[in-house]
């Protein structure tokens, strides 16, 4: 975690992603701008997070350990998504971890210094009980997912994040967030791509059969 003293950048990221909307506090005052490595954890289970996370810019996964030390991803983070909100108002011990799957932005706040001033901010709770709900169905749909063919959730994923007809999602981050192995998804991307459902081009996957993709997810 890397401290960034700009006070003009942490305006405009507070700015750009519409951050105020979550808290009446004046989120510039308390607020400090920090970057993040590639695989460097934000929160690690069993340690109470020392900060409020307002993820600004890059992808994080929310992930925990089964008993054989496999990895098993909770959920994924995109730009303005909280993190760490249980932890900021109650200092309680996570079950998971989170960590940057590509290099991430994060809008901070201190929780020594700021968890009675969020504790006491009520649009912050409200949007942490929406918040909270949410992963809350989150979880259930995880454990649903899970028993789904990889052809299913890849086919679905592909459908969520495709951009113009072409999917361009980093495949080893893919493959972490819908819990299968890297070398699996490779073979049903391949095929897909025999099926003429996708043809790799430059940057990504070219969607050339949505009809045939949507009928993989139902």
């Amino acid at each position: 975690m890397k401290q960034l003293f700009d006070n003009d950048q942490l305006k405009e990221a507070i700015a750009i992603n519409n951050l105020q909307d979550y808290l009446d506090t004046d989120l510039l005052s308390i607020a400090t701008l920090c970057t993040f490595e590639k695989d460097e954890d934000l929160i690690q289970a069993g340690t109470p997070s020392k900060y409020l996370y307002f993820l600004v810019e890059g992808t994080a996964m929310v992930y925990s350990y089964t008993y054989d030390t496999q990895n098993i991803c909770i959920n994924y983070c995109y730009e303005a998504t909280i993190i760490g909100e249980a932890s900021s108002l109650w200092a309680t011990t996570p079950s998971s971890s989170v960590k940057a799957m590509t290099p991430c932005t994060c809008v901070c706040v201190n929780l020594k210094q700021y968890r009675t001033i969020l504790q006491n901010d009520l649009r912050f709770l409200k949007h942490t009980c929406q918040l909270l709900s949410y992963r809350l169905n989150s979880g259930i749909n995880l454990a649903s997912s899970l028993s789904e063919p990889v052809e299913t959730r890849l086919a679905r994923f592909i459908l969520e994040h495709a951009k113009d007809e072409l999917f361009s999602f980093q495949l080893n981050n893919c493959a972490a967030i819908l819990n299968v192995s890297y070398r699996h998804l490779l073979r049903t991307m391949t095929n897909f791509k025999e099926q003429e459902i996708l043809q790799k081009v430059r940057g990504g996957y070219l969607i050339l059969n949505r009809k045939e993709l949507r009928a993989l997810t139902i």
